[in-house]
């Protein structure tokens, strides 16, 4: 299913009169915090206790109107999925270090495009043991099964399903500080697994060639040389290693690469806070038919908290990602992908948050001449009825613009579910 989010639902909401506790009696926003992520303590979510570990179940269920199910060009056919998503947290109440756990599902069952159903789902622990007063060990292990959209550039059009793939790894890190130096090492490792799929008129497109390994090590050294501001450098290896030797091409896909990037990570007294990274790039592979990427990197996130009723968030990045093997993307090695997206959070009622989404992505393709571009828009909030009720929907208006001009699409995406929690 494409991206989705945000909805003018609650906009409506907002003309029909509701009244709720007024918007100005609320607890200051905290550093770095958003609107969205602002404590309620009469609306948020009570759960269950359970000796020192809190248990935070909720579901929603609800549908999503679909534009153009296919993500085509031209011919586009439309549908109703219905959905549910259940999750539950379960969070560690500890005096010293903590233990956490998670799990939830997205399933969908579309109206008339049978074919397109998915069920998605995600485990995850994480902990973190206080070694001493600046340090600290951290890790992680998570488990995920997930289905590959019709806007996937991964995605072809002869395809009779999506593509189910699952994920699997973790990540372990150490963090100490001394006095305004702080200083993190981390390793992550994470395997990713693909199904073949049918194609329409017979035949399966085999995915195997998809399978690998994919590592990463990294090192960061920050220095707070004014109290709110610390400037860092920071350097990663990773290389990718996939199940099999090569590809149906005969094609060796494996790559080693570093990234060295310095940054400035904020703290304006909680109203502007974040950071931001800029550096170099680059990917080599061990095959020579395969096109290496050098270049620029950066990213970065910021969030301001204009008033104490709205915040802006903005974020950007730039990576190099994996690709298909398949022949719809000829012979390149990966793909640039370029992203800056906008978001704004606003509580208009107490019981009633609104927020709105801008995104610009790129995805320029190594070692063949594609270009996609892709612009998002959506509108959306959150009604809540009660601390055990609420309901929430969006628009998202998504375009693509490819030199490729069969990879072309427009889709429109409105969502309304209701959520339960206790």
């Amino acid at each position: 299913m494409k991206t989705s989010t945000l909805s003018l639902f609650a906009l409506a909401l907002a003309s029909t009169g509701l009244t709720s506790l007024p918007a100005a009696a609320q607890d200051d926003l905290q550093r770095g915090e958003t609107v969205l992520e602002r404590r309620r303590p009469e609306l948020e979510q009570l759960g269950v206790r359970a000796g020192s570990f809190l248990f935070l179940p909720r579901v929603e269920a609800g549908t999503t109107y679909d534009t153009n199910v296919y993500a085509t060009r031209d011919n586009h056919e439309d549908d109703f999925i219905w959905t549910v998503r259940p999750r539950v947290d379960i969070k560690s109440d500890f005096s010293a270090h903590a233990l956490n756990f998670s799990a939830s599902a997205d399933a969908g069952r579309y109206s008339d495009h049978s074919g397109e159903n998915y069920t998605d789902y995600a485990v995850q622990a994480d902990g973190r043991f206080d070694v001493n007063k600046g340090g600290a060990l951290d890790g992680q292990l998570f488990h995920r099964r997930n289905h590959e959209g019709r806007g996937d550039i991964n995605s072809f059009s002869g395809y009779i399903e999506p593509v189910i793939y699952r994920t699997s790894g973790g990540e372990a890190g150490y963090t100490q500080r001394f006095n305004r130096l702080r200083a993190r090492v981390s390793g992550s490792a994470q395997y990713s697994e693909y199904d073949d799929v049918g194609l329409i008129g017979g035949g399966v497109a085999r995915q195997g060639d998809r399978d690998r390994w994919e590592y990463a090590t990294v090192g960061r050294v920050g220095y707070e040389f004014i109290d709110g501001y610390e400037t860092f450098v920071q350097g990663t290896y990773s290389w990718t290693r996939h199940k099999n030797d090569r590809d149906a091409f005969g094609v060796d896909r494996n790559s080693d690469g570093y990234e060295v990037v310095g940054g400035l990570a904020t703290d304006l007294t909680g109203l502007i806070t974040g950071e931001v990274f800029a550096g170099y790039l680059t990917r080599n592979y061990k095959d020579s038919r395969l096109e290496d990427f050098n270049g620029l990197s950066f990213g970065g996130r910021l969030n301001w908290a204009v008033t104490q009723l709205t915040s802006v968030t903005g974020t950007a990045s730039r990576q190099v990602r994996e690709n298909s093997a398949s022949p719809g993307l000829g012979s390149a090695s990966s793909y640039t992908r370029t992203l800056v997206a906008l978001g704004i959070d606003h509580e208009l009622l107490r019981t009633l948050v609104l927020n709105g989404r801008l995104q610009y992505r790129q995805d320029d393709f190594n070692g063949d001449d594609r270009n996609d571009k892709v612009y998002t828009a959506g509108v959306g909030g959150t009604y809540s009825m009660s601390r055990y009720l609420y309901l929430t929907g969006g628009y998202t208006y998504e375009k693509r613009n490819s030199n490729l001009n069969a990879a072309d699409y427009t889709d429109n995406l409105i969502y309304l579910r209701l959520g339960a929690q206790m």
